[in-house]
């Protein structure tokens, strides 16, 4: 079975999403890695992370990326799911787990290698090639 007929959902994590302030279109290349037009998905702790980032002190290139992925995430239409995991990356494993139609993608390279370990396939970025690739399957 095809990576496009099975993965139906993209789970976003703050990484992936804060790409798009240097110009990577996420959605874009995640759609066409998986040859279909999947739902993004973001767990709640995705959005309060980006939110705090957005809001908070620090540089001000993050707060901007931050604001353009939250203002991102609603142009696209992207599902909040609430989860009782207390960090986002947690959040993100569980969804993974419990959902076989969907993929993760990431920036972070932690969370690839614990999704990896899992046996879980994902997204990543490859700053060599300024783009997406994919991960397992």
């Amino acid at each position: 079975m095809g990576v496009g007929k099975r993965l139906k959902r993209v789970i976003y994590d703050t990484s992936m999403l804060m790409l798009l302030y240097e110009g990577v279109p996420v959605f874009e290349e995640s759609a066409s890695l998986l040859l279909s037009n999947p739902e993004c998905v973001v767990p709640r702790q995705v959005l309060e992370e980006l939110e705090r980032i957005a809001s908070g002190p620090g540089p001000i290139h993050r707060r901007r990326a931050a604001r353009l992925a939250i203002e991102a995430l609603r142009r696209e239409s992207c599902r909040v799911v609430d989860t009782s995991a207390e960090s986002a990356d947690e959040a993100i494993l569980a969804l993974a787990l419990s959902d076989q139609e969907a993929i993760v993608a990431t920036a972070d390279n932690e969370l690839r290698r614990r999704l990896r370990e899992k046996g879980l396939p994902n997204i990543y970025y490859r700053r060599s090639r300024h783009g997406l690739m994919l991960e397992g399957d």
